[in-house]
């Protein structure tokens, strides 16, 4: 009988996005981090740098898109779903390799899959707090974990259903990555008519973004203690007036 209370391994497929080598802090910090939760650690490795042959390239990337770290992780994401899809599970959940998660991440995000209401909805969960995206607080529900959002979250950290991913593979077969991942999803997400729910409030925190770690991809870099307090000042204003990209 499967855990009530648990992670439900038995209707989720997980998926960590790492490399095969260095960035071993982040390998140690997300083993800990997600046994600690009771959440199964499965990293996703392929498609590092030097994997992405000039093949991959021409069958899956616009030749505009040239940054390697970018493409990677985009292609990472990619594959992931394909993985999934390869599964007959119905759930794909999917986490870059620096987040942190909950105390109750697992009790609040069963609370969350329950209240999505079965696999068939075509709808993406955003489960952090990628670039300090809130509802404002006066919207809140009590009970109420899933909230219609304008747009996207980060992609550090989110649930999607089978047709999500069948949708966004079609879609990339045919036009190609063009852009970096978190901004790709919600292009394409709205063409392809998928909700976007944002779990308020959110059960993940993004460590390139709060200050525990350097990010990997940007070549913006800011001393960590001057991103940790003004990371936090957004945090805590936005939870109680909100923001979003449209307003």
């Amino acid at each position: 009988m499967a855990d009530e209370s648990g992670f439900p391994r038995d209707q989720v497929f997980t998926r960590i996005c790492h490399v095969k080598q260095g960035y071993d802090d982040r390998r140690r910090h997300i083993v800990r981090e997600f046994e600690r939760r009771g959440v199964p650690v499965y990293f996703y490795t392929d498609w590092d740098r030097p994997d992405i042959t000039p093949q991959i390239r021409d069958e899956l990337v616009a030749p505009a898109l040239t940054h390697p770290a970018t493409v990677s992780l985009a292609l990472k994401h990619v594959g992931i779903w394909r993985d999934f899809l390869e599964t007959d599970l119905p759930y794909c959940l999917v986490f870059e390799d620096d987040v942190f998660l909950a105390r109750d991440f697992v009790a609040k995000f069963r609370q969350g899959l329950s209240e999505l209401g079965g696999p068939a909805r075509k709808a993406v969960i955003y489960l952090g707090n990628g670039s300090n995206y809130y509802t404002p607080s006066w919207k809140l529900r009590k009970g109420q974990r899933l909230y219609p959002a304008l747009h996207a979250r980060c992609t550090d950290s989110y649930l999607i259903t089978r047709p999500v991913a069948e949708a966004r593979c079609a879609w990339i077969e045919q036009n190609k990555i063009c852009t970096s991942i978190d901004h790709q999803v919600e292009q394409m997400d709205e063409k392809l008519g998928i909700e976007m729910l944002w779990f308020e409030r959110p059960i993940v925190e993004q460590g390139s973004e709060n200050g525990a770690f350097q990010t990997s991809i940007s070549a913006k870099r800011y001393p960590r203690l001057y991103k940790s307090v003004k990371w936090k000042w957004k945090k805590y204003t936005r939870m109680i007036f909100g923001h979003n990209a449209r307003s």
